[in-house]
């Protein structure tokens, strides 16, 4: 008779982001809800009134990690000036992070997609939007850099964020496997050579 006039003793985004990271660590599946109730320090009643279920849970935690994370790191390809430097420096990044925060842990919504493939529990679409966005964000680069002349002429920006979308799945797979870091390097830096090679850089020669 007390519940609905009790006072939250939880925060729900540090719950979501708690969440996040066990979802990330362990999956869907592996993640069970007493496992849940008890990293997040909630009984299962807290649990099931902030979220509803397990699932509802994993949904929050995908939409978290897709606005926190994927923005952070899409976000500025999908800039309307982004041009190649934004490609350039995506890669840069995933190549100096061989034993960083992500070694061992890969991508929470790339680990889905392997987990569960295009359907996530849920139908929500989360794996299917995830792929598009990735592509979309490549897309918009190297559109932006064919229209100010930066790109290679006969050079196709859908055909290449398809290529440039497989090599960073590649890399977040690598990354969960914790790959040497010399093995994601060198992937990098063939991405990079690749990027070099339909590039135009003007005032050469």
């Amino acid at each position: 008779m007390g519940e609905m006039g009790r006072k939250k003793s939880y925060d729900r985004e540090e719950l979501i982001g708690k969440a996040v990271e066990l979802f990330r660590d362990h999956g869907y599946t592996a993640t069970s809800t007493q496992t849940l109730v008890e990293a997040l320090g909630v009984n299962r009643y807290s649990l099931y009134a902030e979220f509803g279920s397990k699932q509802a849970l994993f949904d929050v935690a995908l939409e978290s990690y897709n606005q926190e994370v994927v923005d952070r790191r899409y976000g500025p390809l999908e800039e309307p000036t982004s041009g190649l430097p934004a490609v350039r420096a995506l890669f840069e990044f995933y190549r100096s992070s061989g034993d960083g925060p992500a070694a061992g842990r890969g991508c929470l919504l790339c680990n889905t997609a392997v987990e569960l493939g295009a359907s996530d529990p849920s139908g929500a679409g989360h794996v299917t939007r995830y792929f598009e966005r990735i592509k979309g964000a490549f897309q918009s680069s190297l559109t932006q850099a064919q229209a100010e002349g930066s790109l290679r002429p006969g050079v196709n920006p859908e055909h290449e964020a398809s290529f440039f979308t497989a090599s960073v799945l590649g890399l977040y797979v690598m990354l969960r496997a914790a790959a040497p870091r010399e093995a994601i390097a060198q992937a990098c830096d063939v991405a990079l050579e690749h990027l070099e090679s339909i590039s135009v850089h003007r005032g050469a020669g």
